[in-house]
């Protein structure tokens, strides 16, 4: 289906607000000749690690997630690099903005997710980050 990209992207920051606002968790939209589905999730709760871990395992790693539905921009991080908490990672395009996607714990990037230019969703995990 074509779509001119700064429609979609007015109709996307437009949308997603009142959608969380109603508490609407899909809406079908007419774009040109198809459709857009648009479906949120609700944010995801970290898992607790319990107490009891094995001093030998590997510490889990940590998403760092996307702060709003658009297109991932640009990263400004490569893997492997150290980074302290609120680091920002890259920036996530909503329209006109350009909102810093930072990280939330101290540690190492070890994987991009998302290739640049690709769309995201509102708390999509972007970099994964093994903590210090």
């Amino acid at each position: 289906m074509p779509h001119d990209d700064n429609t979609l992207a007015d109709v996307l920051t437009t949308l997603v607000p009142l959608m969380r606002q109603h508490g609407m968790a899909s809406c079908d939209v007419p774009v040109g000749e198809g459709q857009l589905k648009l479906e949120l999730h609700p944010p995801r709760i970290a898992e607790a690690v319990p107490h009891t871990a094995p001093v030998l395992a590997e510490p889990a790693t940590i998403d760092a997630l996307s702060p709003e539905m658009g297109i991932f921009a640009e990263a400004v991080v490569e893997e492997g690099l150290r980074v302290p908490q609120n680091a920002i990672l890259g920036f996530v395009e909503v329209g006109p903005l350009r909102l810093a996607l930072e990280a939330p714990v101290a540690g190492t990037v070890m994987l991009c997710l998302v290739p640049v230019g690709s769309a995201v969703g509102y708390h999509q995990p972007v970099f994964s980050l093994q903590p210090d």
